[in-house]
């Protein structure tokens, strides 16, 4: 089995508007899919408040 990583986003995490947001979620896209290439397990839990 490979590495496992827990990605937690929350809060103000991915920014406080559209535009910011957009951004945000574009780079941290990016980020997690090199992770997965790399063959981490990755668990990314979603909260609602």
């Amino acid at each position: 089995m490979g590495k496992r990583i827990v990605i937690a986003l929350g809060g103000n995490a991915l920014g406080r508007n559209l535009p910011e947001q957009m951004a945000a979620v574009k780079k941290t896209a990016a980020a997690i899919a090199d992770l997965i290439e790399e063959a981490y397990l990755s668990i990314i839990p979603q909260r609602t408040t």
